[in-house]
């Protein structure tokens, strides 16, 4: 049986989840929806993925 590190698998998840994320901006501003809070939330998302991203690629190659 093949061994997923946990990055991996959280890595994994969190573009799905931020692919969701982009599919419902997308469909919010394509409704005229919700767009003040559309912009404040989406910057908020990618300086997530992006801390989660650095957090990954600066955590050591082997888990303890």
């Amino acid at each position: 049986m093949a061994q997923y590190s946990l990055f991996k698998v959280m890595g994994i998840g969190y573009l799905l989840a931020l692919a969701l994320l982009l599919w419902e901006i997308v469909d919010v501003t394509l409704h005229k929806a919700a767009t003040n809070y559309v912009l404040p939330f989406t910057l908020a998302a990618i300086v997530g993925f992006a801390l989660y991203f650095v957090f990954v690629y600066l955590a050591p190659a082997e888990e303890p």
